[in-house]
């Protein structure tokens, strides 16, 4: 590992550390302040159009004044506002969240292709080691410590280290080495548009993020519908997080393997055929199908800058981030529309994504199986 893969693996390992310390307690502290539930769903709904925001200038950014001068910017719009909470104002404190989903945001394309861009060889499974596995295994640490502090009334002092984090986070930045020096000289322009390749995978990005959100917080429920316990699905969702762990690194030498656009289609079949399962199945079926779905829908993160990287030459960050906006904006509604499929029946909805995916799998073999 060189480098500038050195750096950002430790600061996204600071960061994500950090935030473990606060932020997962954020909507407590929010109520504690007078902020009614509603009002919450409303701050964290801006937050998610913040990112959208975010992810489409920062692309423009990154492919103009390069990954480095953009990951500064976007990280640190990202680092500062948690001081905001330690002045317990409720305006203030409601804006905290938005800001740093406006920042993180503006970072994560810059972020993402930069290490794809620095990786020599084995690109899949370095990228999901440093953005996924690695600083996964902190919160394990700092998460309890976070909640107990919050109990103790010391919330101000878990926010402040975090902050103190977020900033060696941060400046461990400043260290980078931007070796691409080449930029395209206009990124405003509509060029993407016309790309065969851009517009499948917006489709099949938005299309899959629709449908995963739609389905997912339905879980628990078609658990109890079934005569699950909590417990049983505490056991399930324990699971699940040695599942990101692990699995992370499987989707990473899966796209390595076969090649991200064949790791891209298989995925889909493989999810689509899980998710039949899991509608269908009961006991160890049930367990195993949701395992895999939730291993093989981690193979969609890690190939979508190693096509990105195939499909573009100078639009890259810009690619990447217009498909993270757009699926997250598409992703708003889509719980909703989940509630109305269960209303059809417990397993409406999980068959629902099992169809989408497995047209997904077609549109992959049909749109994405020559390089332009």
């Amino acid at each position: 590992m060189n480098r500038n893969l050195s750096l950002i693996t430790l600061s996204n390992i600071i960061l994500v550390f950090s935030n473990a310390l606060w932020i997962m307690y954020i909507q407590y502290f929010l109520l504690d302040l007078g902020i009614s539930k509603t009002q919450i769903g409303l701050i964290f709904t801006l937050a998610l159009l913040m990112r959208a925001f975010g992810n489409i200038i920062g692309g423009k950014i990154a492919d103009i004044l390069g990954y480095k001068r953009t990951l500064l910017i976007g990280y640190g719009i990202y680092a500062f506002p948690p001081l905001l909470i330690l002045l317990h104002n409720t305006l203030l404190v409601s804006l905290v969240y938005p800001l740093m989903s406006l920042g993180s945001g503006i970072g994560i394309p810059a972020k993402s292709l930069f290490i794809v861009e620095q990786a020599q060889r084995r690109k899949g499974l370095t990228y999901m080691l440093v953005q996924r596995v690695l600083p996964s295994i902190p919160p394990a640490l700092t998460a309890p410590a976070g909640a107990k502090l919050y109990e103790m009334g010391k919330y101000d002092v878990a926010v402040f280290m975090g902050f103190l984090g977020l900033l060696i986070s941060l400046l461990l930045l400043v260290f980078l080495e931007d070796t691409k020096r080449q930029r395209v000289q206009n990124s405003f322009n509509f060029n993407l548009l016309r790309s065969k390749s851009f517009t499948a995978l917006l489709f099949l990005y938005s299309l899959n993020a629709f449908s995963t959100e739609a389905v997912q917080w339905i879980v628990p429920l078609y658990l109890r519908e079934l005569g699950y316990s909590v417990l049983d699905y505490g056991f399930l969702i324990s699971a699940q997080t040695l599942v990101i762990a692990f699995g992370g690194t499987f989707a990473g030498i899966f796209v390595d393997r076969f090649e991200p656009v064949n790791a891209l289609s298989l995925s889909y079949l493989v999810v689509a055929t899980s998710l039949l399962a899991f509608s269908l199945g009961k006991g160890w079926i049930l367990v195993l199908a949701y395992l895999a779905w939730k291993a093989f829908g981690m193979v969609g993160f890690a190939a979508l800058p190693l096509i990105i990287e195939k499909y573009f030459k100078d639009m890259r960050a810009s690619a990447f981030g217009t498909i993270n906006a757009m699926t997250t904006l598409i992703s708003i509604p889509a719980p909703a529309f989940g509630g109305f499929l269960l209303g059809s029946g417990a397993g409406v909805p999980f068959v629902f994504k099992a169809i989408t995916n497995f047209f997904c799998f077609v549109l992959v073999k049909v749109s994405l199986s020559r390089e332009e």
